[in-house]
């Protein structure tokens, strides 16, 4: 796991600090970054970022960066984290002009959005003809302990941090093949990491806020589960076997047209399968 220098705004100190001890967290960074190359000499949008430290890394790698988010709240951290370039989304359009971005990093919005496809659609129309989309999906696991996990927390407490959608290979690359060629999917976090950061988003999630010493319990949160997120990673080197519960898409765009794949007889296209031998 890579270790990311930690000298960005102290405006965003919890964020920091959520980032530092969530094993979870930076391996979502570490694989964007890995799929998004250098970044020096482009214009780049990320959307969705659970943590303002994503975001504030991301433009450490270089390029001009933007940063649009679903909701106030995510906003108003998001602001904290980055200062300038900050946007808002609805849920059916984004507040920019076409062919505007080199670059497109999702980490969270196709669940947040009127519908994926009209989602993918904007993110195509706001790429520059030679762009790309980097998108980070959960990953929909057959027979997923991790995934009934998540749906019986959420029965106990409804919480917009539990209920996600999640998207098979297939999926996903049926939602972006229309616009885009996709040239790689891979997984990534495996079980015993996303078991932890499970358990710890549904306590997280059932922190006030509003209270004044919500900052002192989230810090206090991350302290105790930091060393299971440790052991969590090593223990996963063990299930280097097995699917992780992201996925992580690169794709470039092309011309806007249905594109109808020759299906094989397990009703899967040629990409599709090409693809879901290469993912891990």
């Amino acid at each position: 796991m890579m270790r990311e220098d930690l000298t960005v705004n102290k405006g965003m100190d919890t964020g920091i600090f959520q980032f530092r001890h969530s094993v979870a967290l930076r391996m979502r960074l570490h694989e964007t970054i890995k799929v998004a190359g250098q970044t020096g000499a482009l214009t780049c949008l990320d959307i969705g970022s659970p943590n303002g430290a994503l975001s504030a890394f991301l433009r450490k790698q270089g390029g001009r960066w933007h940063s649009a988010v679903l909701t106030e709240e995510a906003e108003a951290s998001l602001t904290t984290a980055v200062e300038e370039n900050v946007h808002r989304l609805t849920d059916r359009t984004m507040p920019f002009k076409r062919k505007s971005f080199d670059l497109v990093v999702v980490f969270d919005g196709l669940e947040g959005f009127h519908a994926d496809e009209a989602f993918i659609e904007e993110c195509h129309r706001i790429l520059k003809p030679d762009g790309r989309l980097i998108v980070n999906v959960h990953h929909d696991k057959s027979l997923s302990l991790v995934r009934g996990l998540r749906s019986l927390l959420g029965v106990i407490r409804e919480s917009p941090g539990l209920v996600y959608a999640a998207y098979t290979e297939s999926q996903l690359f049926s939602i972006l093949k229309h616009g885009f060629d996709v040239y790689s999917m891979r997984s990534y976090s495996r079980f015993f990491v996303e078991l932890v950061d499970c358990i710890a988003t549904f306590i997280l999630d059932g922190i006030s806020r509003d209270l004044p010493e919500a900052e002192r319990s989230i810090r206090r949160v991350y302290l105790v589960v930091s060393p299971f997120y440790w052991l969590a990673s090593q223990l996963d080197l063990l299930l280097f076997f097995t699917r992780g519960h992201f996925l992580v898409a690169s794709a470039k765009r092309r011309a806007w047209r249905p594109r109808n794949a020759p299906i094989l007889m397990d009703g899967r296209s040629i990409s599709e399968a090409v693809l879901s031998k290469a993912a891990n």
